[in-house]
């Protein structure tokens, strides 16, 4: 390890690739440190030189398309390089145009600023430093920027069907795929011809429509820009108020989600009349989402 050398180019070129991956080695022999460890799927391996100013994250469940579904070696999971926090005092290459030194002010003249998460800290989106990369600077208390996370451009996940999970956990997945699907939530191309034509003319149930032609998928690629944050703070409980999201939807129509029952109580069935009845509460919920009576709490653009 050498503290001259500009690790930007290293962990660009890890990231994304898996941990035993020559760019992985290589990215932990410039930090001073041993190999990445495998994830588990409770756990994440981290590994930095905070005199450096970096921390590098590996994991084994990656929101990308490429990444998905996780999958083990043998009887260890395939872990990724997802990310990576970088802090004021690393000294290698930046994304174009930003600075340490720029105040909230400055960054605004040339980035898009957010204010995102439940502590609603101030975010701002710098050039993708490659493809399939993302970039965004938080800033702390005092305007200035704290830290860079740099990562892998992972989606925002409203429904996912993992193989070989319980197809009843899903259920209700399924219904929110369907409604999606009806009421031009997805984006125009997302469906092949002919499937949106079944789906209305309930050739297959809602579940089978999600596992079947969304491939068990409804991510943030898979719906319009207009829609995103509805169907994240909707999915994911993360909606003012907090009932307004599908969770409570679903215990107040159904009794209880089917994630959360316990074996041997009765479980939602997939089907259409089920659907029937959680449906228009899908609806209400956008109708409320546009006129501003209910709205994300990790998102709020038009306050930043």
């Amino acid at each position: 390890m050498t503290t001259s050398q500009d690790l930007t180019p290293l962990l660009l070129d890890a990231l994304g690739k898996r941990i035993d991956d020559p760019a992985a080695i290589r990215l932990a022999e410039a930090l001073g440190k041993k190999p990445f460890k495998n994830a588990t799927p409770g756990n994440r391996c981290d590994i930095g030189n905070r005199k450096l100013g970096i921390e590098v994250i590996a994991e084994m469940n990656l929101a990308t398309r490429s990444h998905f579904p996780p999958r083990k070696d043998g009887r260890k999971w395939v872990t990724w390089v997802s990310a990576a926090f970088i802090y004021p005092n690393y000294r290698g290459s930046l994304p174009a145009g930003f600075d340490w030194k720029m105040d909230d002010a400055a960054l605004g003249e040339r980035f898009r600023r957010r204010v995102e998460g439940a502590v609603e800290e101030v975010r701002f989106t710098l050039p993708a430093p490659g493809e399939g990369l993302r970039a965004k600077v938080s800033m702390n208390s005092d305007g200035l920027p704290k830290h860079m996370l740099l990562g892998v451009d992972e989606e925002e996940t409203y429904a996912t069907v993992y193989p070989g999970s319980k197809p009843e956990h899903s259920v209700e997945e399924g219904f929110f795929a369907s409604w999606c699907a009806l009421n031009g939530i997805l984006r125009e191309d997302r469906l092949a011809a002919g499937q949106l034509d079944a789906l209305r003319q309930r050739e297959l149930s809602p579940l089978a429509f999600l596992s079947s032609s969304l491939g068990g998928l409804l991510w943030r690629n898979d719906v319009r820009p207009e829609h995103e944050a509805f169907c994240h703070a909707y999915m994911n409980r993360l909606m003012e108020p907090e009932k307004a999201s599908a969770l409570f939807d679903t215990e107040e129509v159904f009794g209880d989600s089917n994630s959360w029952r316990k074996p041997g109580e009765a479980m939602t069935q997939d089907g259409w009349e089920n659907f029937d009845r959680i449906a228009p509460r899908y609806t209400q919920r956008l109708e409320q989402w546009r006129r501003r009576e209910i709205r994300s709490m990790v998102d709020r653009p038009d306050e930043a």
